[in-house]
């Protein structure tokens, strides 16, 4: 009778023990496949790395011009002159004749892009058929590159400050830049006569040429 308690007694012993030691294996187990955390990978630096844009170019900022019919009539007068007369020398070499209009003398070569466009009715008087003007805004000028062809340029006319101290006669100042490859600056004296403002005698203030077309 004795005999039975004690072999039960041993049975609970042997699973318990065995519960015990599966449970010491499976968390061995578990121990053995926890995830290890490694410290992050260092930046590939080789990678390419995307290229900033380029930064815009400058815009042309519209000048703030003098306005009157006396001024527009000197204006015309000098631009009549600088076509009809290719002061720049490139009249069978551009392809567009631009007009504009600014504040500088002139006097000496200037980086400045501030211009405004002269009136409609001016550029259509001021158009023909060898000198076919146009607004500036509507010209596209390229920046100087070497090996870039002479022909075919738009080249910009420009009249700038207006000295009307004498009266009857005034100076203005006036300019040309071939897109790049040469430029120049003038000062024109201009007189009342009865058809209006004529062009009697100009002066060249200073020309520039590109080293390289």
């Amino acid at each position: 009778m004795l005999v039975r308690p004690i072999l039960r007694w041993h049975c609970l012993i042997t699973a318990a023990a065995g519960i015990s030691l599966g449970s010491v294996t499976l968390s061995a187990q578990s121990a053995g496949k926890a995830k290890v955390l490694l410290p992050p990978k260092p930046a590939d630096t080789t990678a390419t790395k995307a290229s900033a844009p380029p930064a815009a170019a400058a815009a042309i900022r519209p000048a703030v011009v003098p306005q009157s019919p006396v001024l527009d009539s000197i204006r015309e007068a000098v631009f009549h002159n600088l076509l009809d007369k290719d002061r720049a020398g490139f009249s069978t070499l551009a392809s567009a004749f631009c007009l504009s209009l600014s504040t500088d003398d002139f006097k000496k070569a200037s980086t400045s892009q501030d211009r405004a466009d002269p009136s409609e009715g001016m550029v259509r008087r001021l158009t023909t058929p060898r000198t076919p003007a146009r607004r500036a805004s509507t010209c596209t000028f390229t920046p100087n590159a070497p090996g870039r062809s002479v022909a075919g340029r738009a080249l910009l006319y420009s009249v700038g400050a207006i000295d009307l101290s004498a009266g009857d006669r005034a100076e203005a100042a006036a300019g040309y830049n071939y897109d790049g490859y040469s430029s120049a600056g003038y000062t024109f004296s201009v007189e009342r006569s009865d058809s209006g403002w004529v062009v009697k005698q100009w002066r060249m203030e200073w020309t520039s040429k590109s080293p390289t077309p």
